[in-house]
């Protein structure tokens, strides 16, 4: 495991038993929400929430061809990763689970580590479970 402190959060991709320092977290939640109109009327009378996504992108410093190893197979198929696991200064946690990496990138700078770049998707934020509407 990777030591080191954040000055907001400490975060981790969890890769079955290893742990990868993020040195950069994006998120972001998105709602699809249907409204339902009942006979002949103009203003909605209720709403149906048919999606919840969570996605964003993250940076982490080091070598791109063995980060890439460990998150795609050798078909450039990404795994699927435990998950993106943030602790955050005052010691609670947020776990985004079943995590994809859905794009990669990476930049070189002369004299410096690689810093490579992913934008990711997961299937849950801190284990939801499908509410029972």
């Amino acid at each position: 495991m990777v030591e080191r402190k954040e000055t907001a959060a400490d975060i981790v991709v969890n890769v079955g038993e290893e742990q990868i320092a993020v040195e950069q977290l994006s998120f972001s939640k998105e709602i699809e929400i249907d409204q339902i109109y009942g006979t002949s009327n103009v203003i909605p009378s209720g709403y149906g929430i048919t999606q919840m996504s969570y996605s964003g992108n993250m940076s982490i410093k080091g070598n791109t061809k063995e980060l890439n190893d460990k998150f795609f197979d050798s078909n450039g198929v990404p795994r699927l990763l435990d998950s993106i696991s943030v602790t955050h200064l005052d010691g609670g946690s947020t776990s985004f689970d079943s995590v994809l990496l859905i794009n990669e990138g990476y930049e070189v700078n002369s004299g410096e580590t690689v810093e490579s770049s992913y934008d990711w998707i997961a299937m849950s934020k801190d284990e939801d479970t499908n509410p029972q509407n």
